[in-house]
C-alpha cells in the first residue's frame, strides 16, 4: 500500500484505557442507579461485581483476539478471517449501524442535559442547530488528526471523572457506616432482570479493539487496557450503587438519579456540577465512538469488501496531512448527524443492543475456531473462558424482544442485499 493509504499509531496505553472507559461511561450511568435499586434493593451493588466478572469473560476474548490480528477494523477483521467476506459485510453493516444509532441517540442526550442549564437547546430551530454544531466539531476533531481527537479525549475523561471522584470521596465520608444492614440476594428472576441490565452497562468496551491498526504494541496494550479498565469500572459502578443505595434508596427521584444524589451530598452546587458532568460525560462518549466507529467503513474499503469505486478511492482514504480516514469520519458524521435530526435512529435503537450482543457472539465463536486452528495448544482455562463468554451472549441475546429480533432480520436482510450488489458491482 502507499504511504497515502496508510493510517499512524497515535493511540498508547493511556488512549486505549480512555476509549474502553468512554466506550462504556455515558449517559447510561446517570439513570442506572435508580433502576437497578428498584430491581435489586440492597443488593444491586453486588450484581455490578457478580456479571461484571461474566461479561470479563467476554472481554478477555477480544482482548485475545487483538493478540492475534493487530489490523484497524476489530469485529470486522475477526468475522473475515473466521467466516469470510459475506459474513464480515454483515457485521460490519449491523455493528456500523447500531454504533452510529448510539451517536445519533446520545447527541439528543447530551442536549437533554445541556437543557437543565440552557432551556432553549431543546427547543424548535434551537436543538436542530445545536445537533449541527456538535456534529460539525466532532468531524472536525476527527478529521485533524487522530492525536488532536486523542488529546480532546484526555481532557474530557478528566473532566468526567474528577466530579464522580469526589462524589464518592466526599460521600462515603458523610455515610453512618453503621446503619448498612445485612444483604440477602434475591430471587432468581429478579437476578436475572436486574442482570440484563448490568450487562448492558457495559456494553461499549470494544470501541478499542476497532482502532487496533492505530495502536502502538497492541498486542500488548488492548488487553491490558481492556481487562483492567472494564475491572476498575465494575468497581466504579460498584461503588456509586452503593453510594446511591445507602443515600437515596429506593425512592424514585425527581431528576436524574446521580444528580439527585449530587444534590443530597453537596446541595445545588454539587447538582449543577454532575448536570454539566453529564454533558462532559455523554460528549466523552460520542468522542469515543466516531474515532472507532468511523475504522469500519474504512477496513471495510481496505479489504474490498466495498466496490472499489465506493471503497477504496473514498472511504478507504487517508488523508496526506492529518493521517486519518476522513472520508469515512465525513460519511459517519453525515450519517448519525441526519439520524439525529430526523429522529429516525428511535427505529434502529430497538435493535442496536441485540445487534452488539450477536457481533460479540460471533466474535467469540472466531476466537473459539482460531485456538483450535493454531500450531500451539492454549491451556485448559484459555480454552474454558470462550464458552463460558458464548453462554454469556445466549444468555443475553435470548433476553431480547421480538421487535429487536424483527428489526436486525431486517437490517440482515438490507445487508445481503448490499452485499450482493457490492459483489456484482466488484466482478464487473
Amino acid at each position: 500500500m502507499t504511504k497515502n493509504s496508510l493510517l499512524t499509531k497515535g493511540i498508547g496505553g493511556i488512549g486505549a484505557a480512555l476509549l474502553v472507559l468512554n466506550g462504556l461511561i455515558g449517559a447510561g450511568i446517570f439513570a442506572l442507579p435508580a433502576k437497578m435499586a428498584a430491581e435489586l434493593g440492597a443488593f444491586s451493588p453486588y450484581i455490578f461485581l457478580i456479571f461484571g466478572a461474566l461479561m470479563l469473560t467476554i472481554v478477555w476474548c477480544f482482548g485475545q483476539l487483538a493478540i492475534f490480528y493487530q489490523e484497524t477494523g476489530g469485529p470486522v477483521i475477526y468475522a473475515r478471517k473466521g467466516f469470510g467476506d459475506a459474513a464480515a459485510f454483515q457485521t460490519g453493516f449491523v455493528y456500523y449501524l447500531a454504533r452510529a444509532t448510539a451517536i445519533a441517540a446520545n447527541m439528543h442526550v447530551l442536549l437533554l442535559y445541556a437543557g437543565y442549564l440552557w432551556p432553549e437547546i431543546n427547543t424548535g430551530m434551537g436543538k436542530s442547530l445545536a445537533i449541527i454544531a456538535l456534529t460539525s466539531l466532532l468531524i472536525f476533531v476527527n478529521i485533524v488528526g487522530l492525536k488532536a481527537a486523542m488529546r480532546s479525549l484526555d481532557t474530557i475523561s478528566v473532566l468526567k471523572l474528577l466530579p464522580f471522584i469526589a462524589l464518592i470521596g466526599v460521600g462515603y465520608w458523610q455515610l453512618d457506616f453503621s446503619t448498612a444492614t445485612a444483604v440477602t440476594a434475591p430471587a432468581l428472576d429478579t437476578i436475572s432482570a436486574g442482570a440484563l441490565i448490568t450487562l448492558y452497562a457495559f456494553i461499549g468496551f470494544e470501541t478499542v479493539v476497532v482502532t487496533s491498526g492505530e495502536t502502538n504494541s497492541p498486542k500488548k496494550t488492548i488487553p491490558r487496557a481492556l481487562m483492567l479498565t472494564v475491572s476498575g469500572i465494575a468497581l466504579f459502578y460498584f461503588c456509586v450503587q452503593w453510594l446511591y443505595w445507602h443515600t437515596v434508596g429506593a425512592e424514585t427521584p425527581d431528576s436524574a438519579p446521580l444528580i439527585a444524589l449530587a444534590n443530597i451530598i453537596f446541595g445545588k452546587t454539587g447538582a449543577l456540577v454532575m448536570t454539566l458532568t453529564a454533558v462532559v460525560s455523554v460528549a466523552g462518549n460520542l468522542l469515543a465512538n466516531m474515532i472507532s466507529t468511523s475504522r469500519l467503513t474504512y477496513s471495510m474499503a481496505r479489504q474490498s469488501l466495498i466496490p472499489k469505486n465506493l471503497g477504496k478511492n473514498w472511504l478507504g482514504k487517508v488523508h496526506g496531512e492529518f493521517a486519518t480516514p476522513y472520508i469515512s469520519v465525513l460519511v459517519l458524521g453525515v450519517f448519525a448527524g441526519l439520524m439525529a435530526l430526523s429522529g429516525s435512529f428511535v427505529w434502529l435503537a430497538i435493535s442496536s443492543v441485540l445487534a452488539r450482543l450477536v457481533v460479540y457472539a460471533v466474535c467469540v465463536i472466531v476466537l473459539i475456531k482460531a485456538q483450535h486452528q493454531r500450531t500451539y495448544s492454549p491451556n485448559i482455562i484459555k480454552r474454558f473462558i470462550p464458552f463460558i463468554a458464548l453462554i454469556v451472549c445466549i444468555w443475553s441475546i435470548s433476553q431480547s424482544s421480538m421487535n429487536a429480533w424483527l428489526f436486525l432480520m431486517g437490517e440482515l436482510a438490507v445487508g445481503a442485499i448490499l452485499y450482493w450488489i457490492c459483489s456484482k458491482t466488484a466482478n464487473d
